[in-house]
């Protein structure tokens, strides 16, 4: 926990953009230069609060391991069979040396943004004159929303296959800022602590903008200041939380209650207008494709170095043991040979430069003109999802594939056969649709299924118990609980 917190107090002292005398920091406490410098002034808070999602978009958390990099490593997304280091991570082999280094990392790196969350919502309320009461909802909504999303994440890679055993042991769970070790709870426990922060949120970001402009429009609402109002899309928004939520309550087995969740956020979106269905031809345009779709985007995380990390996971111009990509015969499996499907084309390809006889991926390649506001992006909740738990969780297999159909009608396929089964079809569209995101792992898991594809060869499965879904709690927790 103390490293946790050295930590959490150099962040907070990086994003201190105006102090200049040194020997101020050599006579003040450093906890007392956060107060009086950062949470005095409402630019001051407009940047701490910010510092909460430039630590979302950094390698260790959203802006690779949890999205594009070890989460979709072990979710079988792409062939590490000449990857050694990281073929360790695709072989669940949670011993060696770089799966140990790199879930220590996200750990670390999540347990740190949930108490900077913390310290930010404990120096709000300690600074009331700063902000408006109406503002100040809207950022303490959206930092109750982030610890919240943080801890359920670390809940699905560390705690045990919630379908089977819900009060084996998950997480410690952060609420306050503190500066000792919390237990470990039930994964049960951490579930009911995470919908009720999330109920928390949903109660602070009932005005949010987004539900009245959409999610790049600045309103007048909270005065001239556009921190507040434009490009809510790139928050943790009102309809974001709803989104976590209804994933949440999918997780717990609460599929009534899911259900009511995304068909709120469906309904709104077909009443309001906002978040449409990409089309076809925004999806594949030659020059600024979409290969993210993100008109459908309730929240997506900006990464300004998104396009740095496509270049060195997935250019086709890297050799065979450093680049992500998968087997092509998996990945023609996945979209059953069917580049109608506007996730295929805009986003896989045989490169015609890097001698490679395999797909790669473009979903994160930069476009043409630099002024697209979907540049720099990644998903983190969308509408597709919505569909795909409202089908889930339909209590009547015609509704479910009723749900599927729209999805699949907005992807460029027809419709699917009425005796489909709702299952095998909710598990292909989670194949197609989360490449690079990070979110198939969590679904297999979720499910409790018993064999995956294997990534790292043509053919055949990898048997999955909770050996492998259940990533080992690094051993510096381990030792602080001891």
């Amino acid at each position: 926990m103390k490293k946790y917190l050295y930590k959490i107090t150099s962040v907070f002292l990086l994003s201190i953009t105006a102090i200049s005398c040194s020997d101020f920091l050599d006579v003040v406490p450093q906890d007392q230069i956060l107060e009086d410098q950062v949470y005095t002034s409402e630019a001051g808070v407009q940047n701490a609060h910010n510092g909460l999602y430039l630590k979302l978009a950094g390698n260790n958390l959203y802006g690779k391991q949890l999205t594009m990099d070890a989460v979709d490593i072990l979710g079988q997304q792409y062939n590490m069979a000449s990857y050694a280091s990281k073929y360790n991570i695709a072989t669940y082999a949670y011993a060696e040396a770089t799966p140990k280094s790199v879930f220590l990392n996200i750990w670390e790196t999540a347990f740190t943004a949930i108490l900077s969350a913390n310290k930010f919502l404990e120096s709000i309320e300690e600074h009331p004159e700063v902000v408006s009461v109406e503002k100040a909802n809207l950022l303490k909504g959206e930092a109750i929303a982030i610890r919240a999303m943080l801890h359920f994440d670390m809940l699905r890679l560390y705690g045990p296959i919630y379908k089977i055993a819900p009060a084996d042991p998950g997480i410690p769970y952060y609420d306050k800022f503190v500066t000792t070790s919390n237990p470990i709870l039930p994964a049960k426990d951490v579930i009911t602590k995470v919908l009720a922060d999330l109920d928390i949120a949903l109660t602070l970001l009932d005005k949010d903008p987004i539900l009245t402009t959409g999610k790049y429009v600045a309103t007048s609402d909270f005065d001239a200041n556009p921190y507040y109002s434009l490009n809510r899309g790139q928050r943790m928004n009102y309809l974001a939380v709803k989104c976590l939520k209804a994933r949440v309550l999918l997780y717990s087995g609460d599929k009534p209650g899911a259900s009511i969740v995304a068909n709120e956020v469906i309904a709104f979106v077909k009443s309001s207008g906002f978040f449409p269905w990409t089309t076809f031809l925004a999806a594949t345009d030659a020059a600024n494709p979409d290969r993210i779709f993100s008109s459908e985007n309730f929240f997506a995380l900006s990464d300004y170095t998104l396009y740095t990390k496509q270049k060195d996971l997935f250019d086709s111009s890297l050799a065979a043991d450093k680049i992500y990509s998968p087997i092509l015969t998996r990945i023609n499996a996945v979209f059953e040979s069917n580049d109608n499907d506007y996730r295929s084309l805009p986003s896989w390809k045989i490169p015609i430069i890097g001698g490679k006889t395999q797909k790669t991926f473009y979903k994160y390649e930069d476009v043409t003109d630099k002024t697209k506001n979907f540049r720099l992006q990644i998903p983190m909740f969308k509408l597709s999802e919505m569909y795909l738990i409202a089908a889930e969780s339909a209590t009547v297999s015609a509704d479910g594939i009723a749900f599927l159909n729209t999805l699949r009608f907005n992807r460029g396929l027809g419709n699917l056969a009425t005796t489909a089964v709702l299952a095998t079809e909710v598990t292909k569209e989670y194949k197609k649709e989360f490449i690079g995101e990070g979110q198939l792992f969590f679904y297999y898991k979720r499910i409790n299924s018993t064999t995956i594809p294997n990534g790292s060869a043509s053919s055949g499965n990898l048997t999955m118990t909770a050996l492998q879904y259940v990533v080992p709690m690094p051993d510096s927790e381990i030792n602080f609980q001891n």
